[in-house]
């Protein structure tokens, strides 16, 4: 069957309209979004937050940071306390290492498997106790987010999230991008937030651009998680 001219043009241009109504960048609706007002709830929703499940992951080259992926329950009540797994780059390869938060310090088995080490706060794997502190974690670099633009929407895992991009200062995240401690000349960076949309809009999914072609992602699920573990040693 042969089809005209203006059918052709007429299927193609539906087929445009339809992608374009998949498209995430922001509606009208959404446009009208207050996006610092929204990183503001965010941010006292996460000063507020005792647990969750976290995935970290990173990708190109970043100083001090030998994780590139990190997965864990994490709680802040009535202790930090943690447990999840890593791969952490070794040399020229990589490894998969168990990790316990308890008592103040990162336990990990990084070394040689089932063999447990103390890593004092872990701040040479990664600080786990940083991601809910509410002076230094997710909760700060919010509420110090600059110039934040919403940017669309976007659903992760099932939760409906507003996407807002900024700028945050190194002072905020670096402990967060794997830094034993912010550089002595402050800098901005990129950063980008995934917000939920129902309340309390916790903080769904963050990146983190703490040098160029490097990016640091952490999505978090299970708000509310409770961790209970001992130190293995």
């Amino acid at each position: 069957m042969k089809l005209r001219f203006g059918t052709v043009l007429a299927v193609t241009a539906a087929a445009v309209v339809a992608l374009a109504g998949c498209s995430s960048e922001p509606t009208s609706s959404e446009s009208s979004v207050d996006a610092a007002a929204l990183v503001q709830q965010s941010s006292e929703a996460m000063q507020g937050l005792t647990g969750a499940h976290f995935v970290v992951t990173a990708e190109g080259k970043i100083p001090n940071l030998k994780v590139t992926k990190l997965e864990a329950d994490v709680a802040s009540k009535p202790a930090v306390a943690a447990e999840g797994t890593a791969t952490v780059q070794v040399g020229q390869q990589t490894q998969e290492a168990k990790l316990i938060f308890a008592d103040g310090k990162l336990y990990s088995d990084i070394a040689e498997p089932g063999q447990w080490i103390d890593y004092g706060e872990g701040s040479s794997i990664y600080n786990l106790s940083v991601l809910l502190d509410p002076q230094q974690g997710l909760a700060n670099a919010l509420a110090k987010l600059q110039d934040p633009k919403v940017e669309g929407t976007e659903d992760i895992d099932g939760t409906a999230t507003t996407k807002i991009t900024g700028t945050a200062s190194t002072n905020a995240v670096a402990e967060l991008a794997g830094a034993k401690k912010a550089p002595e000349k402050e800098q901005t960076v990129p950063m980008t937030v995934w917000i939920a949309d129902d309340d309390p809009h916790y903080l769904v999914r963050a990146e983190i651009t703490p040098v160029p072609d490097t990016k640091i992602t952490m999505t978090l699920s299970d708000f509310g998680k409770q961790v209970n573990v001992s130190k293995p040693i």
